[in-house]
C-alpha cells in the first residue's frame, strides 16, 4: 500500500488582493506552498506528492521544488477551472492500486500539524475515508438575499470542514468518475465521495489549520504566533 498526496494550487489570489497568487507569498522567507509541501514531504510514510496547478505557474513551482529538495514531488499536472477538475487531473496522473491512500490538501493551508496528518493516516487505515473538521460553537443564522435573518440554525451535529482529506484510491476514483458523469460539483472531495454513497468519518481538526483566503487570515495567524509574511 502506498500513500500519495495531491495538492491543488491553481488559485490566482484575487480575493486576497495583490499581483502574486497567495500560494507564492512568503512566510518567514519561504513560499506558502513550500511550507505546505514540507509538512507532507517530511512524513516517512508518504511516498509521492503531485501538484495540480496552472501551466503558467509550473516554472515557479519547479524552482521551489529544486530549492527545497522536494524529491517526493514526482509530477506537476495541469489543473482545471474548478477545484474538482484540478484534483481529478492529479488523481488521473497517479498510478495506484485501489487500496492506496490518497491525501488531498489545500496549497494555502500551511499550518497543518504533522501529528495531525499522521493521525489522519492511521484513522484512514481503518475507516477508508476520513476528513478533518471543527465542531461549530457559534450561533448560526440563515439569512435571505438582503441579509435579513430567516431563522436560527441548531449547531448540533454541525462541523466546519478542513483539509487534508484522505480516501482509498478506488473509492475516490469511482466517486470522481460518477460525479463527472452526473455533472455533480462538490465543494470538497468528501462531498463527491458522499454523493457516491460512501461513508466519511470526521475527526477533530486544528484551530490553526486556517486556509489563507484574505489578508485578514494571515493577520489572525500572525497575532497568534508572530508569523512574518514577506
Amino acid at each position: 500500500m502506498k500513500i500519495k498526496v495531491i495538492i491543488p494550487a491553481t488559485g490566482t489570489g484575487t480575493r486576497y488582493g495583490g499581483k502574486i497568487p497567495k500560494q507564492f507569498l512568503k512566510i518567514e522567507g519561504k513560499e506558502i506552498i513550500a511550507h505546505t509541501i514540507e509538512k507532507f514531504h517530511s512524513i516517512i510514510s508518504i511516498d509521492e506528492i503531485i501538484i495540480s496547478s496552472k501551466k503558467e505557474y509550473f516554472d515557479r513551482i519547479k524552482k521551489i521544488i529544486k530549492r527545497n529538495n522536494f524529491f517526493k514531488v514526482k509530477k506537476l499536472t495541469e489543473g482545471g477551472k474548478l477545484r474538482q477538475d484540478s484534483v481529478y487531473s492529479g488523481l488521473s496522473d497517479l498510478k495506484c492500486s485501489d487500496e492506496d491512500l490518497i491525501i488531498i490538501h489545500d496549497a494555502v493551508r500551511p499550518f497543518i500539524g504533522k501529528k495531525k496528518i499522521t493521525e489522519l493516516i492511521k484513522t484512514a487505515l481503518k475507516e477508508n475515508c476520513v476528513i478533518l473538521g471543527l465542531q461549530v460553537n457559534e450561533t448560526i443564522k440563515k439569512v435571505n438575499s438582503k441579509n435579513i435573518i430567516e431563522k436560527t440554525v441548531s449547531r448540533e451535529g454541525l462541523w466546519s470542514i478542513q483539509t487534508p482529506q484522505i480516501f482509498r484510491y478506488g473509492i475516490l476514483k469511482k466517486s470522481f468518475e460518477k460525479a463527472m458523469n452526473d455533472k455533480f460539483v462538490g465543494t470538497d472531495e468528501s462531498a463527491i465521495v458522499e454523493y457516491s454513497g460512501y461513508k466519511v468519518k470526521v475527526i477533530e481538526g486544528e484551530r490553526d489549520n486556517i486556509k489563507i483566503t484574505v489578508k485578514a487570515d494571515i493577520e489572525v495567524k500572525r497575532q497568534r504566533s508572530n508569523v512574518k509574511l514577506s
